[in-house]
């Protein structure tokens, strides 16, 4: 992220946090009706990450993603095999480097090997964007029960925001720097934490959440026997 970008990340966080304190602006004489306006400001938090996850991984969603990754994995493992048994095929012929036979089924093995090289970038970028939008709906289906558990409550603000005490896990630096960002909130009550509540009101209680498996993944066909000019 460039610098630029954690300027205006950081810069929202804080006018966030002032206006949700009272802070008016420069130049700007509160009123005793903004201040009562402040009192009444009650702010939550809420693991929306976490809660995104635990969504994308429920029935609302993982049977369709599941379907639609082992249709997009079901060609290219077909024609993973015709490679394997076409290799067989070659492999087999007496000195198939220079057996003038070969040649056509080399040939044919390099064409199919291109061939499943170029079905599985297609079906990682129908699967990346089957994915976004999948992650999309359950992201404002999050929100929508936020707000609903924040009125609920009679919560003014919702922050999403991962605790602060809660472990990281990454090893390397860009890892760790997202970490950070999904803690904008620093210091809060755990009583006005509403992620438990979201989970209630999506029933979510008994998911967890689990990585997308990759769109597919098969083996990387072998290299084509050598042979011919």
């Amino acid at each position: 992220m460039k610098k630029i970008e954690r300027l205006f990340i950081y810069s929202g966080v804080g006018l966030a946090i002032a206006l949700g304190l009272g802070w008016h602006g420069i130049g700007t004489v509160a009123s005793a009706h903004t201040e009562l306006a402040a009192d009444n400001v009650r702010i939550a938090t809420a693991d929306v990450l976490t809660l995104v996850e635990k969504l994308a991984s429920s029935d609302r969603y993982l049977p369709a993603r599941t379907e639609k990754m082992n249709a997009l994995r079901a060609p290219i493992e077909q024609l993973q095999k015709e490679l394997d048994e076409l290799r067989a095929k070659i492999t087999a012929m007496p000195d198939f480097q220079n057996n003038a036979e070969a040649q056509p089924e080399i040939q044919k093995f390099q064409q199919k090997t291109q061939n499943l090289q170029a079905m599985q970038q297609t079906a990682q970028s129908e699967a990346e964007s089957f994915n976004t939008t999948q992650l999309q709906e359950a992201y404002k289906a999050v929100v929508d029960a936020c707000n609903q558990v924040a009125n609920s409550k009679g919560y003014t603000h919702v922050f999403a925001s991962k605790s602060a005490e809660s472990k990281m896990a990454s090893a390397n630096v860009a890892g760790l720097l997202q970490e950070m960002l999904a803690r904008p909130v620093i210091k809060s009550n755990p009583a006005d934490d509403i992620t438990e509540d979201v989970v209630k009101e999506l029933k979510l209680e008994n998911v967890k959440p689990a990585a997308a498996a990759p769109a597919a993944a098969t083996p990387t066909p072998a290299p084509a026997p050598a042979g011919g000019k």
